[in-house]
């Protein structure tokens, strides 16, 4: 039974230990897809992952439909598995919108991560769905 209790504390401690492996800041862009009548192009965006133990916080820049910077910030985070797995979970808003991210991926030991995902838009009364993908080096 001791054996038992001992190998299961180990199990849950080891994962956030295995997980500050991946300790660090992450960059990369984040790319996602034109949203017809919207925006005039697909959206590319610098995007940055702070890792810290098993947690991991994102933010990057809001662009307007033609791609300035609003000064708005999307932010979120996740928890980091063992083995690199994360899902970001985040959004923002601001004057006459809202949305909700969504990005799963892996950090990987090699220092490159990929996710891909989904920003769930609320603009100006209309509800869309964006479709993104995020490429990360540490």
């Amino acid at each position: 039974m001791i054996r038992f209790l001992f190998l299961a504390i180990l199990l849950c401690a080891a994962s956030p230990l295995a997980a500050q492996g991946f300790n660090g800041v992450w960059q990369g862009r984040l790319t996602c897809d034109a949203v017809e009548g919207i925006t005039q192009a697909p959206l590319a965006a610098p995007f940055t992952i702070r890792v810290d133990g098993a947690v991991a916080k994102y933010e990057r820049p809001v662009l307007s439909a033609s791609g300035a910077r609003t000064g708005a910030w999307e932010r979120g985070e996740g928890r980091v598995a063992a083995d690199g797995a994360l899902l970001l979970q985040g959004g923002s808003s601001g004057r006459g919108f809202h949305y909700r991210a969504r990005y799963e991926g892996r950090l990987g030991a090699d220092g490159v991560a990929r996710f891909t995902g989904a920003q769930d838009w609320m603009l100006d009364d209309r509800d869309f769905t964006r479709v993104c993908a995020i490429e990360l080096r540490r």
